[in-house]
């Protein structure tokens, strides 16, 4: 069976077991841009883990660099997800998505927003990613700036350094 119908399958251990194997191959760097439309179907599933995986995978897509709108297309449609662990893969996939993809107005939207999450390892990977926006495209906003400065100052020391990388001119 190929990835496509595992996916699709509507059986949920055969679709974990898709994501799995795409998750495999994304991190051999094949390109599986061709699932996305797979993936976004996937995104509104009602089972936690299929959304956590399928964010996941369009995340790493995001660090393989793919150059694809839908990869962010994506990952927006679950920035405000119930599951703190599909907001942590957003801000990671968007993060990654920094410089190689033209939709970077409404990346930095939804990171301002993740940075205001109540989960500290959303707001530290948002802070992160603010970061890699910062020194790859030499973009931040003023109120992305104050909020990052507020966040040097956060309980999590995780989020404190993840911050001050996002501040950092180098």
């Amino acid at each position: 069976m190929s990835i496509r119908n595992d996916l699709l399958s509507g059986d949920i251990s055969v679709v974990m077991d898709g994501l799995d194997n795409l998750d495999a191959r994304l991190r051999k760097k094949e390109d599986h841009s061709d699932l996305l439309d797979v993936l976004l179907v996937l995104s509104g599933s009602h089972d936690p883990e299929i959304v956590q995986k399928t964010s996941w995978c369009a995340g790493k897509m995001g660090q393989n660099k793919v150059n694809n709108k839908h990869i962010i297309s994506l990952l927006i449609t679950l920035a405000d997800h119930d599951d703190e662990q599909v907001r942590e893969n957003v801000a990671w996939g968007i993060g990654e998505t920094a410089g190689t993809v033209e939709m970077s107005d409404i990346s930095i939207a939804v990171i301002s927003s993740l940075l205001d999450d109540d989960d500290r390892d959303v707001r530290g990977m948002a802070a992160w990613a603010a970061g890699r926006f910062h020194h790859k495209c030499g973009h931040m906003t003023n109120e992305i700036k104050k909020k990052l400065e507020t966040l040097s100052d956060d309980p999590s020391e995780y989020v404190r350094s993840a911050a001050k990388f996002a501040l950092d001119d180098e």
